[in-house]
């Protein structure tokens, strides 16, 4: 019996060794197993391993969007001011902010940014066209209203004549109208706006100055007022007074000298605005551009001071033939001299006597400015 136990425990002894390294080898596998349960546990609760993360979009990109969706909002602005119809750009602008928003990569930001920036293109030309219709509406309804409510009654051919014809159809509303016409680029539209504000300033003048009872050769506030507006404080200017049919020489904002003057007649004005000496000639003939059958025709004219300020014939010059300067002389009337050619206005010129228009002649550079209003 006593050999019989020896003999078990011998064979149970020859075998905890395989028995152990059994069991240590399934530990080690149950180990690993459940570090990688836990593992990857792990990595489906944080994301951290297994999910790509989300593209960013430059900022960069970011701010030439921001920069370009604020553009668009000025134009939609500026357009609705003007009592254009806005309501497709505003959806456009919804549509492209929205859409700038929700980009998740530049890949797609910058398609966006694509179509934003089509849009802002093409609100540019009708915005334009808004708000030079309303100014060109603007200055028809002051003019007009002004020219009910202001005339000139000339006895010489009984005819009652609106005051500040200049700025009306046959004048300078009449440019204006045949700029917006032809007008078809962004900078065609930009000029004419520009246009418009300037004859708008000047016929703002033009009706404050006639309420100025200072007499024509001394400073007046209008002038400093538009010397001021258009930066021309410190340089060399020529002023005319279409209402006082006066000219005023100013340098450095002081005044210099001062002319009565004639302008152009009520079918044939001369044209306010901002312009500068173009060129001299000294001496010069003058040739009419109509046949002699046309009221407007006259005999070859030699002049003595000729300033262009304008390229389509516009000049400050002298009128030898004229006696007579000053207020009404732009309307029908009886010159001293009793020359038939100085019973009118001028063809639009500026017209000062010989001995005048020489010291002007005499001062002005190329490039003097010149503001009539």
């Amino acid at each position: 019996m006593k050999n019989l136990d020896r003999q078990i425990k011998a064979t149970l002894l020859q075998y905890v060794p395989k028995l152990l390294l059994f069991a240590l080898v399934v530990c080690m596998l149950l180990l690993s197993a459940c570090g990688s349960l836990t593992q990857g546990g792990n990595s489906q609760g944080t994301g951290a391993s297994t999910v790509v993360p989300t593209p960013s979009v430059d900022p960069a990109l970011q701010n030439q969007g921001n920069a370009q969706l604020r553009t668009f909002g000025q134009w939609i602005t500026l357009m609705q001011k003007y009592n254009g119809n806005v309501s497709t750009y505003r959806q456009q602008y919804t549509s492209d902010q929205q859409a700038l928003q929700h980009a998740t990569s530049n890949t797609s930001y910058k398609s966006a940014l694509v179509m934003l920036n089509e849009h802002v293109q093409a609100i540019q030309i009708p915005a334009m066209k808004a708000e030079s219709a309303s100014l060109q509406q603007q200055l028809q309804q002051e003019v007009t209203n002004w020219g009910k409510k202001h005339t000139y009654h000339d006895d010489y051919d009984n005819t009652t004549y609106p005051m500040g014809f200049e700025y009306g159809p046959n004048g300078i509303g009449g440019w204006i109208q045949d700029e917006l016409s032809s007008a078809k680029t962004i900078a065609d539209y930009q000029q004419a706006i520009e246009d418009l504000n300037m004859y708008l300033t000047n016929f703002q003048a033009y009706m404050t100055n006639t309420t100025d009872k200072t007499p024509y050769d001394q400073s007046h506030q209008t002038d400093t007022q538009l010397l001021q507006h258009y930066q021309m404080m410190d340089t060399k200017v020529i002023v005319v007074s279409l209402e006082e049919q006066a000219m005023r020489v100013y340098n450095q904002g002081k005044l210099v000298k001062s002319f009565q003057a004639t302008t152009g007649r009520p079918d044939k004005p001369t044209p306010p605005g901002t312009w500068w000496v173009e060129g001299k000639k000294s001496p010069t003939v003058f040739k009419a551009d109509v046949p002699q059958s046309s009221p407007y025709w006259y005999p070859d004219t030699p002049i003595n001071y000729a300033i262009q300020f304008h390229s389509n014939g516009y000049f400050v010059h002298d009128s030898w033939w004229r006696a007579d300067y000053g207020p009404g002389t732009q309307f029908p009337h009886q010159d001293s001299s009793g020359d038939s050619f100085s019973s009118q206005g001028s063809h639009g010129c500026v017209n000062i006597s010989k001995e005048d228009a020489g010291w002007v002649y005499s001062y002005v550079v190329i490039y003097t400015h010149i503001v009539i209003y």
